[in-house]
């Protein structure tokens, strides 16, 4: 009788020896599976001071517009290295004004546009758990939809204001491809960053040179 019972006790201790090992490891898969990726994705926007750089844009100043963009970032290994992409709206322009005593005179265009960035590479270098310095560097594509020209001029206190639409621009290039290069510091979650966008394709001789400083989130 005493060894039936050894023999039973032995049973049982090695059954739940084995319902344990078989527990722990259904929670390890489950642990395993319920991971977060570890694709980051974000909402980035704020301001563009834009302005337009050669032969044809020797007089012409900056102007303030905008940009947005939802986008991702994924490792490329884990030395701080990633890759991503990025779609968003954004804005184009210049503006020239002239002041005297008595005689005011401004000129302003600005195109708003659909971006795409098919491709970004970027390192970031962890200070802390929380915060890290972000270096980057990309590709973009636009197409201006919707754009205006604004004229006014002002002299002894008389003005007058006119505008032409951008359907009326004479060859005037839509679509616009260049680099995006940048720096920025993540907090956590929160981002701040500040890149130069310029573009390579010149319409009316002069090329995109945007100054882009934005506030993200991830999640």
């Amino acid at each position: 009788m005493k060894k039936l019972l050894s023999l039973a006790a032995a049973f049982l201790l090695c059954a739940g020896v084995q319902a344990q090992i078989v527990s722990s490891r259904s929670v390890s898969i489950k642990s395993a599976q319920k991971q977060p990726s570890e694709t980051q994705w974000f909402l980035r926007g704020g301001l563009n001071v834009m302005k337009m750089t050669g032969d044809g844009a020797e007089d012409t100043g900056s102007k303030l517009g905008y940009n947005f963009v939802y986008g991702f970032q994924k490792p490329l290994g884990s030395i701080g290295t990633y890759w991503g992409m990025e779609f968003g709206l954004g804005s184009r322009g210049w503006k020239v004004e002239e002041n005297e005593s008595d005689y005011e005179y401004s000129l302003s265009l600005m195109a708003h546009n659909v971006q795409v960035s098919p491709f970004t590479f970027g390192y970031k270098y962890n200070i802390t758990d929380a915060l890290a310095v972000d270096a980057h560097l990309g590709a973009y594509v636009s197409c201006d939809y919707v754009g205006k020209i604004k004229e006014k001029e002002s002299y002894q206190g008389d003005s007058e204001e006119t505008s032409v639409n951008m359907g009326d621009w004479e060859d005037w290039k839509r679509v616009d491809a260049g680099m995006n290069i940048g720096v920025g510091i993540w907090y956590d979650r929160f981002n701040l960053d500040f890149t130069y966008q310029r573009g390579f394709i010149k319409t009316w001789e002069c090329n995109t040179s945007n100054v882009l400083i934005r506030l993200g989130v991830a999640f």
